[in-house]
C-alpha cells in the first residue's frame, strides 16, 4: 500500500498509511462527493457494505475504510459528514475516515504518484448546476494489515459486492 499522510477532515486527525501497517487492513478508494455518473456512490456502498460485514462479523476494529476525495475544494468537512449520512456510513465506528487532501493539486500528485491515476478536472457543461467534473477510475484496493496489497478491483462499481465482501474478511481475520 503506498504511503501517504491525507488529513480527515470530518475526526480533525490526520491518517497514515505508514501508522495503520501492523494494525488494521485497509480497504482505499478515490471519489467526490458531486460525481454526476454514479461511479462514486458505487464505491462508497461497496466500502460501506464491507464497514456493516465487519460490524457484524467482529472484526470491524481490524479494517480502515480510506475513501479519498480528489475534488478537495468542494469536498469540505461539512459536505463530507453530509454526504456520509446520505450513503448511511456509520462514522462513529471509528475504522472510516473520509480523507481530504489539502488542496487540488496534493490530491492530483497522490493519485497519481501512488496509485497511477491521473486526475483532471473537465467542464461539465452538460450538466446543469455542476461547473466541473471528473473523468475518473473505479478503483478499490485492498491490503493486509502488513501493508501489502492483496486484491485490486479495477472495476470498482461493478466489483461483486459479497466477493469484496468476502476477500475483505480473509484479509481482514487472516
Amino acid at each position: 500500500m503506498p504511503d501517504f499522510t491525507v488529513p480527515d477532515p470530518i475526526r480533525d486527525e490526520a491518517i497514515s498509511t505508514a501508522q495503520l501497517e501492523g494494525e488494521r487492513a485497509v480497504l482505499w478508494t478515490s471519489f467526490y462527493t458531486n460525481c454526476p455518473d454514479g461511479v462514486c456512490p458505487a464505491l462508497i456502498l461497496r466500502l460501506r457494505r464491507g464497514q456493516e460485514a465487519a460490524a457484524e462479523a467482529g472484526y470491524g476494529d481490524q479494517v480502515a475504510f480510506l475513501p479519498t476525495t480528489f475534488d478537495p475544494e468542494r469536498d469540505t468537512a461539512e459536505t463530507l459528514r453530509e454526504y456520509a449520512g446520505q450513503q448511511s456510513v456509520d462514522l462513529d465506528a471509528g475504522n472510516w475516515h473520509f480523507l481530504r487532501p489539502e488542496t487540488y493539486e496534493r490530491a492530483q500528485e497522490i493519485h497519481d504518484e501512488h496509485f497511477g491515476l491521473k486526475i483532471e478536472k473537465a467542464p461539465a457543461d452538460d450538466i446543469e448546476n455542476l461547473e466541473y467534473r471528473f473523468p475518473h477510475y473505479g478503483l478499490i484496493i485492498l491490503a493486509n494489515e502488513r501493508g501489502v496489497i492483496e486484491r485490486a478491483y479495477p472495476r470498482g462499481p461493478k466489483t461483486d459486492i459479497e466477493r469484496l465482501v468476502d476477500d475483505l474478511e480473509r484479509v481482514a481475520t487472516a
